[in-house]
Parts: structure tokens; sequence; C-alpha cells
């Protein structure tokens, strides 16, 4: 579809006109229908996207995660970097170094003739779901893992490359993105003003082309001759945004063993916490399994949990009672001399029969004037105490639960065995514990006064279960110094060393 208009766009920041002082032009490329498209587009008449007409001011920069889909990376192997080539455009690829961000960047290729589409750099996602035990969040309305693994990383090698020189920054937000386009607006707008200079100005060509997903789709099937599939890592919990459920499964069943990895990592996190599944307390699994199609890919899971090494998991948590209204307020962002009603909250009674003088309520915490408490933070601590087979690992935590007397129960949604010896009370604050086998990786780890606290709320001292490891000793936070550390990865021979 041409940039001819179908409907009217309302006024909006994305439609804005949108200069380049440093001349230059930098696509951020997912590989999906919208990036491509916008590639298409530049490829097919630069001057009219403001390009010189070699396109020599123009920068493609692939944010690399490592668990992109593997038929989006031969799609745009095969189809993509092509075009790439013929017209010397050139396009870098750049991963995070590490789980730190005193990791930096990678640079793993930077190329006018790219050859292929690296599926992953040193530190992949997925990696820092498995040693967490979890699967992806979303914190305060916003994907921490994208923010992460793609946002910081551009960033980062834009700050290094452009320096005190502002760019375009181009992004495929669609006509029926904007809503998106205008929040990346105002955040772009935001970070220029505490810079005091413009960093860069966003463009979303689609929009300004007033093309919708359909017609973006329409517009790389007729240009490429393939219909192209959305670009989203195998394990993401917004593939019901991605796709379309049936869309999401079929990929699943062309890719098995892609399937079976989410749900060893899904299974995973579920052992440590029953309510964190792909979907919430909704699992990728208990979907697959309603749909008879998904044999093939349940028995691939099944197979990979049976063949992986296995831990048992002591896992701890302390559930603490949620601050009060009224300790926010006497005692602000930071609470340093709590009172009782700091974490129970006050009768109606309490509050009119025991006012608040010049420094807070002075009510003692009679019975009656205690409120429930609210669940707040809540502390885990994951020690690993035994490993072997899967077989081994689950018959450690039947001889456990004999031993002590700890009842075993089934997951209400994953149905996994945990040997618990101590459930979460009705009041908080609360504690629970249990032994559970899952795959191992999960790193160990626990806060600092962690036993401490757990100590003085159950009266237990220690773990069940003997660790196999002690906990790792606390490093201190490695400073990134202000200034983005760019690598590059060293090709030897033709192969790319990236660890």
């Amino acid at each position: 579809m041409s940039a001819a208009a179908l409907f009217d766009l309302p006024k909006s920041e994305a439609l804005a006109v949108v200069s380049r002082p440093s001349g230059v032009t930098v696509l951020s490329y997912g590989l999906g229908a919208d990036s491509t498209a916008i590639l298409l587009m530049f490829l097919a008449d630069p001057e009219r996207y403001g390009l010189r007409p070699d396109l020599s001011d123009l920068v493609i920069v692939h944010a690399v995660t490592g668990d992109e889909w593997p038929d989006s990376l031969d799609y745009v192997d095969r189809l993509v970097l092509a075009l790439l080539r013929a017209a010397r455009v050139r396009l870098v690829q750049i991963a995070r170094g590490g789980p730190e961000d005193a990791d930096g960047v990678v640079v793993l290729d930077d190329s006018r003739a790219p050859r292929r589409i690296f599926a992953q750099g040193p530190w992949r996602l997925s990696d820092e779901l498995r040693a967490a035990g979890t699967v992806p969040q979303m914190a305060r309305g916003k994907r921490t893992c994208s923010i992460k693994f793609k946002g910081w990383c551009l960033d980062q090698w834009a700050a290094a490359e452009f320096g005190t020189s502002s760019f375009r920054r181009v992004i495929g937000y669609h006509a029926g993105e904007m809503g998106r386009a205008n929040e990346d607006s105002r955040i772009q707008r935001e970070l220029n003003a505490a810079a005091g200079r413009t960093i860069c100005e966003p463009y979303y060509p689609l929009i300004h082309a007033r093309m919708e997903r359909a017609a973006v789709e329409a517009y790389v099937l007729g240009r490429l001759g393939e219909r192209i599939r959305k670009s989203y890592c195998a394990q993401c919990v917004f593939s019901g945004v991605c796709a379309s459920r049936d869309a999401h499964e079929e990929r699943l069943r062309a890719h098995p063993y892609v399937a079976a990895d989410v749900l060893r990592m899904e299974y995973v996190s579920q052992a440590l916490n029953e309510r964190q599944a792909l979907y919430g307390e909704a699992s990728l699994r208990s979907r697959l399994t309603l749909d008879g199609r998904n044999t093939a890919v349940l028995e691939a899971f099944t197979a990979s949990l049976e063949q992986a090494p296995h831990a048992v998991y002591e896992v701890r948590r302390i559930y603490f009672a949620a601050r009060t209204e009224e300790c926010r307020q006497w005692h602000g962002s930071n609470c340093r001399a709590a009172r009782w009603w700091c974490r129970q909250p006050r009768t109606d009674q309490c509050v009119e029969a025991h006012p608040a003088s010049r420094f807070g309520p002075w009510c003692s915490g009679y019975d009656e004037c205690r409120g429930v408490a609210a669940k707040g933070q809540a502390w885990r601590s994951v020690r690993t105490v035994y490993e072997g087979s899967r077989a081994e690992a689950e018959a450690y935590v039947w001889a456990m639960a004999a031993e002590h007397g700890m009842p075993l129960e089934e997951g209400e949604h994953s149905g996994i065995e945990r040997a618990h010896y101590l459930t979460e009370g009705d009041g908080y604050p609360t504690a629970s514990a249990y032994l559970v086998a899952a795959p191992a990786g999960v790193h160990d780890k626990q806060r600092k006064h962690f036993e401490q606290r757990f100590t003085q709320l159950t009266g237990r001292d220690g773990t069940a279960g003997t660790p196999v490891r002690e906990l790792p000793e606390p490093k201190p936070r490695r400073l990134t110094g202000g200034a983005p550390l760019i690598l590059r990865a060293k090709t030897i021979g033709g192969i790319t060393l990236i660890t």
C-alpha cells in the first residue's frame, strides 16, 4: 500500500516532520513486518524519506535477544540481507555482554555486506530467566525484558556512535499504534529535556503513510513474495498480543524443540512459584493440552524434562505486611521509626478514640485498635539441596517428606508435587517453605538478612535440607562509569567468538 490516505489520522506528535541534524537516520530493526516494511520503503525510494540516493546516511541496528524464532531468522537471511548487500546498507547487530550493565554491549557484526542474522549473543534473555527460575515479567506497566535487552543496548550503542550529535530514530509503529508512538515521543522529549540537548528525534514512517498492520503485511508480501511472520521471543508472555493463540500454537508445532525449551522454562518457574506460569496462573502447557494437534510438542517437552539434569530446591518465602497509608503520611517514603500502625491499619474506632498528635497517632496498639494487615513485599530464598537425575531428585523429595513428616501436595495449576514444611498463614507477616524437584540451573540466591528475618518469624534456623554449596559471596555492583562500554566480537577463520 502506498502513502495514499484511507482515513484521516488525528493530530499527533507522531506526525511531526523530523529533521536530521547529524545527517543520519537509524532504523531499529526487529525482524518483523513493521520494520521490514520500512526498510523496503527506504530501499525503494530513499529520497522520498529524506535519505541520500545511495543510502549512505542510513544505519540499520538490530538488538539480538537470543530467543528469536528460527523462521524469522531464516526469512531475513534469505530475503532481506541480499537487498542490504546490493544497496550497501550498513547493518549493525548488537547484544548485551552479560547480566550487568557494566558488561557492556557487544557488536556482533557491523557490515555493509551482512551474511546472516545472529541467533544469539554472549548473554541471552533466556539465560537470565533460567538463572532466576522465572518467566518474563512486566513491572509498572513496562516490558522489562524488552527494555533491558533491546532499548538499553540501542541507547548505549547510539551514545557511543553519535556522542553529542543528534540523529533521526525510526521505529516501526503502524497507524493502529498511535498511542504507543505518542508515548514514545513523550518519553524521548523528556529524555532530550533532561540531557539539555536533542539526543534524537523519533520518526514513524508507517504512521505517516497511514498504514495499519494488514496493509504493512500486504506490502511486505508484495515486495518479497513470502508472508512474513510476527517477530517476538519464543517465551514472550505477550504471545497473545504478538499473534493469535492459533498462530502461536501453530508456530510451536513447527518448532517442537523450541516449544519444549519454553515449556521447561515455565515448568521451573511454576515449581518455584505456583502462581508464575507464562500467562500468570494460566500455563502454556495447560493451553497446549487442550488441543490434540499439540501432541508432538508435549512429547518433546516430556522427553526434554526426563533427560534434563535435576535439582531439589528448597524454596522459602517471607511475606511482609504492607505499609499503611498513615505510615506513608507520617514517615514518608522511608520508614525509620516504625510504630505498630505502620504495618497494621488502625480501625475506625481507634481513629476516633485516638486522634493523631503532632508526630502521629499516639495509640499503644490495643486489640480493638488493630485492623487487618495487607500483603506487602515478599522475600524469596532458593537453595539447592540435591542434584541428580529426575527420578533421583523426586525420590529425594519423597524421602525427606517421609522422614520429616512433610505433607506432599500437588500444585493446583501445575500439578507439580512439593513437600511443604511451612504453609503461609492468613495474616501478615507470614512464611512458607517447601522442597521441590525441577530441572537444574537456577542460581542459589537470598537477601542478606533473610535468615535473620526468617528465624525471627518462624523460630526455625536454616534449611530443612543441606545445601550442596554455600551461597555466593555478595559482590558489589559494578559501575559503568557513565560512559557506554562497546565491545566487538572477534572473528577467527569465519567463526565469530561471542562468549
